[in-house]
């Protein structure tokens, strides 16, 4: 079971690495930059990017930090040539 206290230290770690979280539902989220992710309570709130249009529930998911199934780090693109 992923607890509050893991996710904020996947957020807090120096350096900080990209990580990806999977939920019970199968869907999967990632956080590429630590001002992307917050816990309050019992929820992560992960920030989407790109463009956007206007309202608070497009510029962030809450996810229940009880249905995180687990999580890891996102990996590496690889260069363009």
């Amino acid at each position: 079971m992923i607890t509050a206290r893991e996710v904020r230290e996947y957020l807090t770690s120096k350096p900080f690495k990209p990580f990806r979280v999977h939920l019970s539902d199968g869907s999967k989220h990632d956080v590429p930059h630590p001002e992307f992710g917050w816990v309050y309570g019992n929820c992560l709130y992960v920030g989407k990017t790109g463009d956007l249009p206007f309202g608070l529930g497009d510029f962030a998911r809450q996810l229940s930090i009880l249905h995180i199934t687990r999580i890891e780090p996102v990996p590496r693109r690889k260069a363009k040539k």
